[in-house]
């Protein structure tokens, strides 16, 4: 879909630093992370929402999902994971293409994804993104 910001960023038309791509799906820092090391894992093909995703399109969805966590948790070494996606207007989904969460989270006894805290402050997108890529 040409109005889609995650289609043009898997066709790439538009900037993005990916973290991480396979046949099926793509993952690139939040360009408004909720935490240092924010990743947002997207499926290549167009879909709003996980039921709409072809079923042969899930696994290798998913697999990167997982590659994306492994890849994080080894460069960035966080206390824990928020990993999630919301589905629909009402549950805060803004862009209308399937894409998973990856938050990595520092601070010990969190309530899970409802308390984002402070966003991470200045970081430097390209640095991080290839700490995430070697690792």
């Amino acid at each position: 879909m040409s109005d889609c910001i995650f289609c043009q960023i898997a066709a790439g038309t538009l900037k993005a630093e990916i973290v991480h791509e396979t046949p099926d799906a793509f993952a690139f820092l939040d360009k408004f992370p909720a935490a240092k090391g924010h990743v947002v894992v997207i499926p290549r093909a167009h879909a709003a929402s996980l039921p709409e995703l072809d079923d042969a399109a899930i696994g290798g969805f998913f697999r990167a999902v997982k590659d994306v966590m492994r890849k994080v948790n080894a460069a960035l070494a966080p206390a824990g994971m928020n990993v999630g996606w919301n589905h629909g207007k009402a549950a805060g989904q803004h862009v209308f293409h399937l894409h998973v969460h990856v938050l990595p989270r520092y601070a010990q006894g969190g309530r899970g994804i409802q308390v984002m805290g402070e966003p991470p402050g200045p970081v430097n997108l390209a640095e991080l993104g290839a700490a995430i890529r070697m690792a």
